[in-house]
């Protein structure tokens, strides 16, 4: 073979093999960055879902502390009034309380959909105080019993505790959720 043919081979060996090198360094960057793009829209989806539990989480907390804080009102100062009359507004306050809670379950199942674990616990002892103290109290009132004034203060001082650890433990949860207090998850090695 002559010297001129092989130099020819040569560079069209090596023109080729530069060729399939770019190609194949193309083709690996390529997957990179779709694999890159894929990794970055699953964050992107991740936070949007996080943001929208977040944001549930607010208005079920916020749902569930007014709901409670009326109920609480209605207890306090709507109950005596109404049944201080001679029994004459025991039909009200019974229909008062009924409509107060449906509205309390109601504030409480969404805690109970979407709330974190504490919140949920406390939000359970809350719809019970509520439920109980209230439908006792109303129970009594029909009975004619002598001591609903202490038994108001006892319904009432208890749900107003149990309201205040409800909101330390929301306090708690939204505050983690937005990062005060714990670590950002690690992202997955990249392949």
């Amino acid at each position: 073979m002559e010297p001129a043919a092989v130099t020819q081979l040569i560079t069209v060996g090596a023109t080729l093999c530069g060729v399939a090198l770019t190609l194949a360094t193309n083709a690996y960057l390529d997957r990179r960055k779709a694999r890159d793009a894929h990794r970055l829209e699953a964050l992107k989806v991740a936070a949007d879902h996080s943001k929208w539990l977040r944001d549930e989480r607010v208005k079920a907390y916020a749902g569930l502390s007014l709901a409670g804080e009326e109920v609480l009102q209605f207890l306090r100062a709507e109950v005596p009034e109404l049944l201080g009359s001679g029994g004459a507004g025991q039909a009200t306050a019974d229909a008062r309380w009924r409509e107060l809670r449906t509205a309390l379950r109601k504030a409480y199942n969404q805690v109970s959909l979407f709330g974190a674990e504490g919140p949920r616990t406390t939000a359970l002892e809350i719809w019970r105080a509520a439920r109980d103290g209230g439908n006792a109290l109303l129970r009594d009132a029909a009975a004619g019993s002598d001591d609903l004034g202490v038994r108001t203060k006892e319904v009432t001082s208890r749900l107003g505790t149990t309201g205040d650890r409800f909101l330390d433990a929301c306090r708690e949860d939204v505050q983690a959720a937005v990062g005060f207090g714990t670590a950002p998850a690690a992202l997955p090695p990249a392949s």
